[in-house]
């Protein structure tokens, strides 16, 4: 089971050349059946399924800690929504 700050990469069968191959942390659930992802190389939020993803078994210590601002929706492009 995923969790906030878990570092993933982005699966090699994923739909969406830009991130396919990519690194990026959870930055919590979105809805039941996807998760947000900062994806690093890029610095843009993507909504994935869970099975998108792989857990590499380490945690974004610095975005753990880093101070928050406002939360932000996204749609499964990575567009910000209402």
């Amino acid at each position: 089971m995923l969790r906030t700050y878990d570092i993933v990469t982005v699966n090699a069968s994923f739909e969406d050349e830009e991130i396919r191959g990519r690194r990026g942390y959870v930055i919590g659930e979105v809805q039941a059946d996807q998760i947000g992802v900062f994806v690093y190389d890029i610095e843009r939020v993507w909504c994935l399924h869970p099975n998108d993803v792989t857990a590499t078994g380490e945690i974004d210590i610095e975005a753990r800690d880093e101070p928050r601002g406002a939360a932000i929706r996204v749609n499964s492009k990575g567009e910000i929504v209402g």
